[in-house]
């Protein structure tokens, strides 16, 4: 009834007209909030870019599809240790390299190790035919929609984060480690995650970095503008270039990273999450994972996780003799 006594000539047209009024209202104060906080993110994240990369981020903020996503890759039982490679399209020589070498997924017996390398996109389409190659022959690559730069690194990490909480959600341990590294799965396994006792949880350690200062400096490559950071320190982080931890943080450490705005260092951003959820970094027992550049020593590496800047050629060098080394070296 209107306010006449009468009743309306339309009833059903009035309601329906309310309803839709009433939708549109709440889409028009949905849209300003949304564009509004992605109007501050994405001008944060952007500041940090360089000139070249800035188109890239236009797009960054969103995650992208799958590209390469090998759904199947942890069907089966469930890995020991999932490794985590990022690499670029064009480095097939470094993934055939690391799969002769320290990532064949067979080396350390009676433990499942699966290895996973993660790619953007490339420039070229050709790249892009010969990674599709490449990944139907190996079935160890998982790739999205963005373009593969330096400063896409953390889209990568957030990638395998992301592919191991959903597709390999009961892995004991997963391990990040750089494509330059060496590394001796043996004594990662044996010594120090030890396979025959229950895995531990909120478990992350590496080359712990505590108190570390943004560089300032816009010369410098890691330069962090403060309107990007504000803070003097960053949270306490692990070294990017290998970290092992948890194989139940890796959905803890994605769902966080949702919620923070992408910062170009992935280790450093990894770190503001394990700081949200409230994991506290372990420190080696040991001079376990290096950083620097160590010469080659057999009984040496015999007793070390990571060794960083091992071209690939190096690596096929030194793998044969490394193999021996861990029958005739002491410890």
């Amino acid at each position: 009834m209107n306010k006449t006594g009468t009743s309306h000539p339309c009833p059903t047209l009035h309601k329906t007209l309310k309803i839709f009024i009433f939708v549109i209202s709440w889409l028009v104060i949905f849209s300003v909030g949304y564009m509004s906080n992605w109007k501050t993110t994405y001008t944060e994240v952007t500041s940090s870019a360089t000139p070249t990369e800035l188109m890239e981020l236009e797009s960054a903020l969103p995650m992208y599809p799958y590209l390469i996503e090998e759904a199947d890759k942890c069907a089966g039982r469930p890995p020991f240790l999932l490794l985590l490679i990022p690499t670029s399209p064009q480095d097939a020589s470094v993934r055939d390299a690391l799969r002769k070498t320290w990532a064949n997924e067979s080396l350390v017996e009676g433990v499942i190790i699966t290895r996973l390398f993660l790619l953007g996109k490339p420039h070229s389409n050709a790249t892009q035919e010969e990674v599709t190659q490449e990944s139907s022959t190996h079935r160890d690559i998982i790739q999205q929609d963005f373009l593969d730069t330096y400063h896409n690194l953390t889209l990568k990490t957030l990638m395998g984060m992301e592919w191991a909480s959903r597709r390999c959600p009961n892995a004991s341990y997963v391990m990040k480690v750089d494509s330059d590294m060496f590394l001796n799965p043996w004594f990662l396994v044996r010594q120090i995650l030890h396979p025959e006792s229950a895995a531990k949880v909120r478990f992350f350690t590496g080359v712990v970095f505590a108190g570390s200062s943004p560089f300032r400096d816009k010369a410098n490559k890691w330069y962090v503008a403060p309107e990007v950071y504000s803070k003097n320190s960053y949270p306490t982080y692990c070294s990017g270039t290998g970290y092992v931890f948890s194989g139940e943080l890796t959905g803890r450490i994605y769902n966080q990273g949702l919620l923070l705005t992408i910062f170009p260092m992935e280790d450093v951003f990894v770190g503001m999450c394990l700081e949200r959820i409230g994991v506290k970094i372990s420190r080696p027992g040991g001079h376990w994972f290096r950083i620097d550049r160590v010469e080659y020593d057999r009984c040496q590496f015999a007793q070390l996780i990571t060794v960083h800047h091992y071209r690939p050629d190096e690596l096929l060098k030194i793998w044969p003799d490394f193999l021996k080394a861990r029958d005739s070296c002491p410890g």
